[in-house]
Parts: structure tokens; sequence; C-alpha cells
């Protein structure tokens, strides 16, 4: 036998419709991103976008969205990867050298992404993390839900000391006016550079600011990784029982929005003091990680109490292409806000930029649905497969297929 994907029949709906949730919830993050420069937006001591309906955007975005699909896509890569192992298992076929060209085929299409449409790439990270998933994954389901657990409380722990030492330490408040001029500074260069620039001045802006994100690469494996785990946990593990989700939603419930809670209660101590900024280090880190967790049993419960089926088809829908969507968005997005397109680069706020991806998260599902009556696997997805297998993959649908 040798490897090929797996059939429309056999793929697991319930990771359709989280990869589809996933995939809305990390346009919304990114929007602020692609719309404007936000990380020294998010540096200010102050806030940057002053009208109240911008600030209770980034409020609710910061605890319902921020950190928390990142995680849930990580947990589901970690999940795909068990299954990947197991089937090559039962089939008495070779697991590894697959595996590697997978990672290797997805890291290229980071690369690229990179190079040449948005800095912001998660690919890049998750081949790396995949394949460093590779001294982990043969551990039993219990050392895998162990070591993900000592390993996001321990990283977040340290985060938020780090963040409270340099509060109250003093430098804080002691450097912040210099900072806060040196992001405006990049504020103004980035916008007019996007806004304005020719593709190569943005080409090497955006190079700039991935290699700016990824200097502290091992410090953000450690954030990453045990979602890896977890996923690959929960894959072992098989069929949870409802009543072990409820337990398990009940316990991230108090975790994960009982993280995130302090940020939005000590907003306004946001470049005050030490309680804003440490409770947000928290609430991303771990706060993060477990609401992801909370909002995985929350989808798999409602899933299954046979409530909300049309919502989440479509959302299954734009899972069965996640890979196309999650590059889609970049290359849109980019068009809308980038010089070689429309070039409205910082010129909306965080309100708009949620309005703006729910509409090109609308016209995906509807592009999704169209395709996939035509083709059995995104266009994306098919490059990737056909790469990974080393044999062209059947794309376009027969009549067969299609009854």
């Amino acid at each position: 036998m040798k490897w090929s994907p797996v059939g429309e029949s056999q793929r697991i709906v319930s990771l359709d419709i989280l990869r589809g949730i996933a995939i809305f919830g990390i346009l919304l993050v990114n929007m602020k991103s692609f719309s404007g420069p936000d990380s020294p937006i998010r540096a200010l001591s102050y806030e940057y976008f002053n009208q109240p309906y911008d600030i209770w955007t980034n409020v609710l975005l910061e605890f319902f969205v921020q950190g928390n699909f990142i995680t849930m896509f990580s947990f589901l890569f970690g999940f795909g990867m068990i299954l990947m192992s197991e089937r090559a298992e039962a089939n008495n076929l070779s697991f590894l050298p697959v595996f590697l060209r997978r990672q290797f085929v997805l890291l290229l299409f980071g690369a690229a992404h990179v190079l040449f449409f948005w800095y912001g790439d998660i690919l890049v990270t998750y081949a790396v993390v995949g394949m460093i998933m590779l001294l982990f994954y043969r551990l039993p389901k219990k050392a895998l839900l162990v070591t993900g657990l000592v390993m996001i409380a321990a990283y977040s722990l340290f985060m938020s000391v780090l963040t409270y030492e340099y509060w109250t330490s003093g430098a804080a408040l002691s450097y912040q006016e210099s900072l806060n001029a040196q992001h405006e500074n990049e504020i103004r260069k980035s916008i007019q550079i996007y806004s304005e620039g020719t593709y190569s001045e943005i080409m090497q802006e955006r190079i700039r600011e991935w290699t700016d994100l990824n200097q502290y690469f091992l410090f953000f494996l450690f954030g990453i990784l045990p979602m890896f785990l977890f996923g690959a946990y929960a894959a072992k593990k098989g069929r949870f029982e409802n009543k072990a989700l409820w337990k398990l939603w009940g316990l991230t419930l108090v975790l994960g929005p009982g993280s995130k809670m302090f940020a939005v209660l000590f907003f306004p101590y946001k470049g005050e003091d030490w309680r804003y900024d440490t409770a947000m280090s928290w609430g991303y880190e771990f706060g993060g990680a477990m609401m992801s967790i909370f909002y995985i049993c929350s989808i798999v419960l409602l899933y299954r109490s046979g409530k909300f089926k049309r919502l989440f088809n479509l959302f299954r829908i734009t899972g069965r292409m996640a890979f196309t969507n999650y590059l889609t968005q970049s290359i849109v997005s980019t068009f809308i806000f980038y010089s070689y397109g429309l070039g409205l680069y910082g010129e909306y706020g965080p309100l708009t930029g949620v309005m703006i991806a729910v509409i090109i998260f609308g016209l995906q599902v509807l592009f999704s649905m169209w395709w996939l009556k035509n083709y059995k696997m995104g266009p994306l997805e098919w490059i990737w497969r056909t790469l990974t297998y080393g044999k062209r993959q059947k794309l376009k649908r027969t009549e067969e297929s299609v009854s």
C-alpha cells in the first residue's frame, strides 16, 4: 500500500469545523497587522486608537481572540501528526520520510508567504515545531499531557515574572517616554512604506519585521509546542466521552477566561504600573492556551448536541480548505491595504478591521462551497499533498464522486 490523502468519508468532521473556526479567529487577529503597524501600536504605553468603539474592540479581541486561535491550530497540528503516524503503523507504511517531506514543503510555503506577502506567517513556525515534535510524539499519552502542562505553566510564569520585574524595577517608567517616541517613529515609517512604497521596499520591510518578530523564536517555541503536545495527547486518547469533556470544559473555563479577565480588569492601569502588562503576559500565554482548549470543548459539545448544524457546516467547509484559506487571507488583505493594491494601510482602526475580516471570511465560505462541489480538495492542499506523497493527486471530481 502507498501513501495517499485521507478520503472524504474518513475525515473527522469536528476537526474540519475546528480548523474553519481557527482560520476565522486567526484572520480577526491578523487583520490588525494587515491594516496597520500593530506591533509598535501594541507596544505604546497609551491607546493609539482613542475612539471608544476602537478601544473596546481591542479589549474584546484581546479577551476572546488574541492568542486563542493560533494555539487551537497548534493543537490540531499535533492531533493530525498522531493520526498520520497511527495510519502509517496500521498500514505498514514508513512515517518519517513522508512526514519530513510534508514539513519541508510546509516550510517552503511559509518562506514564500513571508517573502512575497506578509511577515506574520505561522507556517514556518509550524514546520519547525512539527519536526521538533518528532522528539515527543512516541511518548505515552499521559507523558505528553504532563510535559505540555509543565512547559506552558513554566513558560507563562517566566514571562509574567519578567514583565513584573521590568515594571517594579522602575525601568518601564524611566524608559517609557523614549520608547514611545521610538514606537511612534516605527508607526510613521511603517505606514509610509506599506501605503506608498514600492514592492521592493515593502519586501525589505516585511523581511525586517519577520526577523524582529522571530529573534526570540526559542521563547515563542515554548508557547506553541505545549499545544502540539496537547493535540497529540487528545489523538492518542481517542474519543472523549461527554462527561469527561464537560469536566475539562469547567476546568478550562476557570483557567482560560479566568486568566484573561485580569487584563480586562487592569486595562485602566495600562502604562501606569505593573498590573496591566503582567496580567496581559499571563493571559496571553497561559490564558490563551487554556481558552483554546475551552473553545475546543465547547465546539465539540455543541456539535455533538446537534445544534447550529448549518453554522458548523459553513466552518466545516472552510476548514477542509484551511491551508488555501489561510494563505488567501494574506493575499487579499495585503492587496487591500498595501500600496500595490488599494493602499489603505494605516487608514482604519480595529472595528473597521473586524468588519473587513468578516466580509473576507464570508467570501471564503462561498468560494469554498463552490470549489468543493467541483474539486476534492483546496488548490494549495492539492499542491501540498502532491509534493508530500510524490504523486500527482486527483483533484477534479467525477460525476460519480459528485453524486
